[in-house]
């Protein structure tokens, strides 16, 4: 899996303008014609093997052609991290190698709505696009303070669909008549293994105590944190 640059894209002149700056395709090739895409974006400081078991179930339960990590240069909600874009995207590269249906890119926007204007220059085939979110995620996207929440989440379900798998408690969707009316383009998922004891918030705090990580990240992703000193000086947000 080798790292392209997307910078060629004739709309990238535009800062304003939603693109990827990078986009890794699938080793299985394009998505066909129409076909299903889960999106799975985030921060990955760093990859976890909970971000894989979630590809893995959402294209298994959802019937999915592919999954798309999505790492943001600017987080809408999150401050700006010590650890590079780069760094984190060749994590994922190391964590994703071997998986022919997973696609890796860095997007210059971080909300939903505009990671999928900029997926609409990178698949001209048009796929049903379904953002995967864990239970926190996805009430904080439905309750997100848009500018014209009406006309935000109008947009959003006409672009895309919710897959919500269920961590730190039962996701419930909320009683706003505005979300209401969008129940069926959501949908819950249920995952066998216990996630609530894999993220990255722990992975970085195991690696500043001198613990083990080797059940959280996949081998390749610990050695690239052990070899590039990540994540020594790590204080809990």
């Amino acid at each position: 899996m080798s790292l392209s640059s997307a910078g060629n894209n004739p709309r990238s002149a535009n800062s304003d303008v939603p693109r990827f700056e990078v986009f890794v395709p699938a080793q299985a090739g394009p998505p066909p014609t129409n076909g299903r895409l889960g999106v799975l974006g985030g921060a990955y400081n760093p990859i976890t093997r909970a971000h894989l078991l979630l590809a893995r179930y959402s294209k298994k339960l959802a019937n999915l052609d592919q999954v798309f990590f999505v790492l943001s240069r600017v987080l809408p909600n999150k401050p700006r991290l010590e650890v590079s874009v780069e760094q984190r995207l060749e994590m994922m590269r190391l964590g994703s190698s071997g998986i022919p249906y997973i696609s890796l890119g860095v997007c210059s926007h971080g909300l939903f709505l505009d990671i999928c204007i900029a997926l609409q220059q990178i698949y001209p085939q048009k796929p049903e696009i379904f953002f995967i979110t864990g239970r926190d995620a996805a009430e904080r996207i439905l309750t997100w303070p848009y500018d014209d929440p009406a006309a935000a989440l109008a947009k959003m379900f006409a672009d895309f669909q919710l897959l919500v798998f269920e961590r730190q408690g039962k996701f419930q969707l909320p009683g706003d008549t505005l979300v209401q009316k969008y129940r069926n383009r959501i949908r819950t998922l249920e995952i066998e293994e216990n996630l609530d004891t894999i993220s990255s918030t722990v992975v970085r705090k195991r690696v500043s105590e001198g613990r083990s990580i080797t059940e959280l990240v996949p081998v390749e992703v610990a050695a690239f944190i052990q070899e590039h000193s990540l994540y020594r000086d790590f204080a809990e947000e």
